[in-house]
């Protein structure tokens, strides 16, 4: 009696099926060379007045980002003045501040 769940016996249980294809063997082998390592740095590395300015400027310009977006939609969206105008305010006083972190240290830079 045939077992349908029974596995064939012969090495190749598909004989008809052709072999399947190898992209790879067209194309002619290459070696790849290493990339070199990436250094390590530390806050250490960075000057104290670069740092600061950074980070500073990164803190004020996403709450910009933030103001700036959603301040005119509390306008335009629930119509009012004092919350949409206060987050754009606030919006465009930190995108203010923002631009005198990198001035400054510009500057500072400079002299």
């Amino acid at each position: 009696m045939i077992d349908p769940f029974e596995e064939d016996r012969q090495d190749d249980p598909w004989p008809d099926e052709p072999e399947e294809f190898d992209p790879d063997s067209l194309a002619p082998s290459v070696d790849v060379p290493e990339a070199p390592g990436t250094p390590e740095f530390s806050e250490s590395d960075v000057d104290d007045d670069l740092f600061r300015a950074f980070w500073g400027a990164v803190v004020m310009l996403n709450v910009a980002l933030l103001g700036l977006s959603l301040g005119p939609m509390f306008l335009y969206f629930w119509g009012d003045l004092r919350l949409g105008g206060g987050t754009t305010l606030i919006g465009l006083v930190s995108a203010v501040f923002a631009y005198r972190f990198y001035a400054g240290y510009q500057r500072d830079r400079q002299d």
